[in-house]
């Protein structure tokens, strides 16, 4: 059975993520230069859209995301979405086996990738209508969870790195050797940097430039 508490972060952060957008849909997204906040709510219908059809179809090699359906609101595509998901992770077996974008090859990578992208999102959203609130606890210790198996192989050759969030107690590294640069700070501005977002984590120069590399908007 999938995780109540993350199946619950993904309902409690896309509702916040709908909000905003109906705030002022047409209201610029400090992330994403050139998008607005209904251009966010599409991407985000998108992402969940893709993982509906994971867990419906199983499939075992990539498929293509969903694109906004002719004729209808990215708002109203992006609730009825959101409903879609959260029903059908409900049903699924965690265990299953599907492609997924890491290395953990199952249904139960998809619920943890969308507490990460849901809430991260929701993040983007609230600030473009000047909410400053930082990613939950389990939003943030997913993301730092997921980064060495889902970024860090993007990244290229970096020194090893230890990022310690101070309000979780936990440490990850990220790299294989001993000798290790340090970062610490609260989760939710770790993982923010690591996203390529503004945060006061200052990262060694190469994480820097490596990380913000990967951090131009996706095609919509």
């Amino acid at each position: 059975m999938l995780s109540a508490e993350n199946l619950a972060s993904i309902e409690s952060e896309g509702r916040r993520l709908a909000l905003a957008v109906r705030e002022d849909p047409d209201g610029p997204v400090p992330q994403y230069p050139g998008w607005t906040l209904a251009d966010l709510a599409s991407h985000t219908a998108s992402i969940h859209g893709r993982t509906v059809l994971v867990c419906r179809e199983h499939p075992m090699k990539r498929i293509s995301a969903p694109r906004l359906p002719d004729g209808m609101g990215p708002i109203d595509w992006y609730e009825e979405t959101l409903e879609e998901l959260l029903l059908e992770l409900r049903r699924a077996d965690p265990a299953a086996t599907v492609w997924s974008f890491g290395p953990d090859q199952n249904i139960g990578a998809w619920e943890r990738r969308m507490v990460v992208e849901t809430g991260v999102h929701r993040w983007d959203g609230e600030q473009a209508i000047a909410r400053d609130e930082p990613l939950t606890n389990r939003v943030a210790e997913a993301g730092l969870d997921e980064f060495a198996g889902m970024w860090l192989p993007h990244l290229g050759d970096l020194a090893p790195l230890e990022v310690t969030a101070l309000d979780l107690d936990r440490t990850w590294v990220y790299g294989e050797t001993d000798r290790r640069m340090r970062v610490e700070g609260s989760a939710s501005d770790l993982h923010l940097r690591l996203m390529a977002r503004p945060s006061p984590i200052e990262l060694p120069d190469d994480w820097a430039a490596a990380v913000d590399s990967l951090a131009p908007p996706p095609r919509r």
